[in-house]
């Protein structure tokens, strides 16, 4: 008998992220665009793969199952909690950070470079986005992130001309800070040389540096590709060891740059997602190693050497919390986020006041992240935020608490009544995650709370979609704000259907605002339609 040969895929990310901190067990919240589990009554940390497979020719291999593939950390195989090719998660879009090097040594370049990315852009799917950015001795977005591939085919017109040093890795560090909170999976495509001229080669800092650097690629799920047009003698090193570091590619190529890009695009969408869970508690050390390997013939031998645990890099976190630059500081609570240590989560409980606006949206979400019932409280003070951003973030952490924030969030409504911000902020979540025990709360809030936290509430018991909720609707049909008298129509549709045309009618009859009149009629007519 032959044996069977086994290739080793290449694995193009590696990442943590934890699920829920607390022993109390429950299910977690159905939210788009999350790698977030409960297992039993543990804490578990998912480590998340994108795995690229490839032919002898450089082709993506497209059939494989689960069981093609086995994956070891530290020589020891894993079994697989989730699978499947990456192309057909809707759940993980694909963000693409395209980094032109306008610098004096690519001054050949710009045409092909121009060229190259608008045929990448147009493979992209839809719901996947893409920003463009150019940089020698700084960095300029040309487009921000998009997802219309008009719109970076448009900016690229506009690159400019080559010129200045090449502040290479800088230029990857701070779009590795933009793509932080995209969701889903990133990739970096940088197109350069690969000299660096900034910082000094092979210096401890530029290690140190490089180190970062590919520490924050596998907490962001993110993969860096190097493409450089044409040969010179410059070497890549050590550019070509970072990229081999996050699973990427180095490419070479002395002319058809289009060509290239648009299989990039297509090697883009045929890899595959792997994940497995680990304990943390186990996570004593400071990397593990992985492997990948398909039990297919003719596959490609090249995978990436592993994770950093987030672990041993707490206490460098809550030094940094110190630190007067607020960069510093968001990037030290995302990190902390990762970490299932009580020193992190002590120290992202005090970053939630910081006076810096991206700490403290940051920290919400890294307190979303590890979901302990600490971290309640705090987030619920953030819905009273004063920037959007901040508060929008904290909604989005509370709802990953699930039914476990149901207790909190109908406590706080009482308390909130004096914030009008965070009012609407906790029955918007309680539409959102509520059951029975928020009908009364969110209906008292409906009957006397402020204007904006009355057409919150109106909206709120539309979505949880109870019967005991009309009641508390069917009087706010009179309430003297147009925006809660149109909310609360649009929720008795959505609750009681066909059999709240009377209602309605009756409201139409008495409605003084046209608007609103033929607002309901609408809803009424959608009923009716087959």
């Amino acid at each position: 008998m032959r044996p069977q040969r086994t290739g080793t895929a290449l694995i193009v990310l590696a990442t943590l992220l934890p699920a829920a901190n607390d022993a109390q067990a429950g299910s977690p919240v159905a939210a788009p665009f999350r790698d977030y589990i409960r297992v039993v009554e543990r804490p578990y940390l998912r480590v998340g793969l994108t795995v690229t497979v490839i032919d002898r020719q450089g082709r993506p291999v497209r059939d494989l199952r689960r069981d093609d593939f086995t994956v070891t950390e530290d020589g020891k195989p894993v079994e697989l909690a989730d699978f499947a090719p990456e192309g057909d998660r809707r759940d993980r879009p694909l963000s693409v950070a395209v980094l032109l090097d306008l610098s004096y040594s690519m001054a050949g370049q710009v045409k092909r470079v121009r060229e190259a990315a608008q045929a990448l852009l147009k493979g992209l799917r839809p719901g996947d986005e893409i920003m463009v950015a150019k940089f020698n001795d700084q960095l300029t977005v040309l487009q921000n992130f998009t997802g219309d591939p008009g719109d970076p085919g448009k900016t690229l017109g506009r690159i400019g001309v080559a010129w200045g040093g090449t502040l290479l890795f800088r230029s990857i560090g701070q779009t590795l800070r933009d793509l932080r909170e995209r969701p889903g999976r990133k990739v970096i495509l940088v197109v350069s040389d690969g000299l660096d001229n900034d910082i000094e080669r092979g210096s401890v800092y530029q290690s140190l540096y490089l180190q970062d650097l590919l520490r924050s690629c596998f907490r962001t799920q993110t993969v860096v590709y190097g493409i450089r047009p044409g040969l010179s003698a410059t070497s890549w090193l050590p550019f070509e060891g970072f990229v081999e570091e996050t699973g990427g590619r180095l490419l070479y190529t002395g002319g058809d740059l289009a060509t290239l890009f648009a299989r990039l695009g297509e090697e883009f969408l045929s890899q595959y997602y792997l994940a497995y869970d680990i304990d943390p508690k186990l996570a004593d050390k400071r990397r593990r190693s992985l492997r990948v390997e398909v039990r297919r013939p003719e596959v490609v031998v090249k995978t990436v050497r592993g994770f950093t645990a987030a672990r041993g890099h707490v206490q460098m976190g809550v030094r940094d919390l110190e630190d007067k630059d607020a960069q510093v500081r968001a990037d030290a609570v995302y990190e902390l986020g990762f970490a299932s240590d009580p020193r992190a989560l002590q120290a992202l409980l005090g970053a939630v006041t910081d006076r810096d606006e991206g700490v403290r949206r940051l920290a919400a979400a890294s307190l979303g992240r590890l979901g302990a019932s600490q971290g309640l409280g705090p987030l619920i003070e953030l819905l009273g935020d004063p920037v959007p951003s901040v508060r929008t973030a904290a909604s989005d952490a509370l709802a990953l608490f699930a039914d476990r924030a149901i207790p909190a969030l109908v406590e706080g409504v009482p308390a909130a009544s004096g914030c009008e911000p965070r009012l609407a902020g906790l029955v918007q979540l309680l539409g959102r995650v509520g059951d029975d025990r928020a009908i009364d709360p969110v209906a008292a809030v409906l009957r006397g709370g402020p204007a904006g936290g009355r057409v919150a509430a109106a909206q709120a018991l539309g979505e949880l979609g109870l019967s005991p909720g009309i009641a508390a609707l069917r009087a706010a049909l009179a309430d003297p704000t147009p925006e809660v008298r149109a909310a609360s129509a649009r929720s008795i549709v959505r609750i009681a259907g066909e059999a709240a045309r009377a209602v309605i009618e009756d409201y139409i009859a008495r409605e003084t605002d046209p608007r609103l009149q033929e607002a309901a009629r609408a809803l009424l007519a959608r009923r009716a339609t087959p």
